[in-house]
């Protein structure tokens, strides 16, 4: 199994490395944000089940979660970390 299913191939991207800069920022309140480090961008996905699910996701392939917002891009693979 690759960790995905129908529902959650379209955001493949937030956990599988093809897009560098997705993290989790955490505030204590719901599941956490969705965020690129490099558009400094946020992703909204209405579907709350969804959501849920593509978090659990991040968080099953080692995407970083955050209590802040970096003020540099956040790369991982074969990149430094570049986080304050």
């Amino acid at each position: 199994m690759t960790g995905t299913d129908d529902e959650t191939a379209e955001y493949r991207c937030l956990w599988d490395g093809s897009e560098d800069g997705w993290v989790v920022i955490t505030s204590g309140i719901g599941l956490g944000t969705i965020f690129n480090t490099g558009t400094r961008m946020a992703l909204l996905i209405e579907d709350n089940a969804l959501y849920a699910r593509v978090i659990e996701l991040m968080r099953t392939h080692g995407r970083p979660f955050l209590d802040h917002f970096p003020r540099q891009p956040y790369r991982t693979r074969t990149r430094a970390i570049l986080d304050p």
